[in-house]
């Protein structure tokens, strides 16, 4: 899983989707990965050969190679030494496609963009969109649109845990980058008062298995928010959570509100 070697960064040539590209060349930068720019071009589920808007085909090639080739040539002046390939696939289903894109070309994160108001920008538009976060295959890096930029760089990872929790996932990947860059690594917990010596006793045995690990338990209920802020407090790179086929909707929260970047890990 890390290091990452194929990134996928699907677009729709929207603001929104083109947000998250300094941060994807800058994980290329680090980890030697190839980026692959893919666009969907939308059909209609009842005739999935049938474009949504009709158009002249060489029309739609010369446009969709054009913008390519735009985003392309940003990642060349951003990072010369990170390779890219453009794909473009089409299909009724945007979340479809691009999972089947994921399995067959061997990628290894997919970096993408959500919207304040909606749980992912134009792109991914619905339960197709949303099924690219709820049951990845592969991690999944969403960037909130319009957050404040940063380095690019996981230097101070916030990792929620809980005496629970069926997967290790999320912090396995977290160690990983961990230990490559060098950083901080923040495991926070939110609990009620009669937990506290149960996670007291997981913190100090997950603390145990790497360097600068910082330990905080949070008595409360409201997860997503005290996990919200608790990163903003740290001036957290990025938030790690963990995926089991459907997200919960704190784990949806967490995605749609953190002032970070938030990586979905598949368990």
């Amino acid at each position: 899983m890390y290091p990452f070697r194929r990134i996928l960064i699907p677009t729709d040539f929207s603001t929104a989707s083109e947000w998250v590209f300094d941060d994807a060349v800058r994980i290329a930068g680090t980890t030697g990965a190839e980026i692959v720019i893919l666009h969907i071009r939308m059909t209609w589920e009842k005739d999935p050969d049938e474009l949504r808007f009709p158009a002249d085909p060489r029309l739609y090639e010369y446009a969709e190679q054009q913008e390519l080739g735009r985003l392309r040539d940003f990642i060349r002046r951003s990072n010369a030494s990170v390779t890219t390939r453009l794909a473009v696939k089409q299909g009724p289903h945007a979340g479809e496609e691009i999972a089947k894109f994921v399995a067959a070309e061997d990628i290894d994160l997919v970096v993408i963009a959500t919207h304040a108001r909606h749980h992912v920008a134009h792109l991914l538009i619905g339960s197709t969109t949303l099924s690219v976060v709820n049951d990845p295959t592969v991690p999944v890096l969403a960037i909130r649109y319009g957050i404040r930029k940063r380095s690019g760089s996981m230097k101070r990872i916030v990792v929620p845990v809980h005496p629970g929790q069926t997967t290790n996932a999320a912090l396995d990947l977290a160690l990983a980058i961990n230990q490559a860059q060098g950083g901080e690594l923040h495991l926070v917990t939110v609990c009620s008062e009669a937990d506290v010596p149960k996670a007291e006793t997981m913190l100090r045995d997950l603390a145990s298995r790497s360097a600068n690990v910082h330990e905080t338990i949070i008595r409360g209920s409201d997860v997503e928010r005290e996990i919200i802020r608790h990163a903003a407090k740290a001036d957290a790179d990025v938030i790690f959570i963990n995926a089991r086929q459907q997200l919960t909707e704190k784990k949806i929260n967490i995605v749609r509100h953190a002032p970070t970047p938030v990586m979905v890990v598949p368990g």
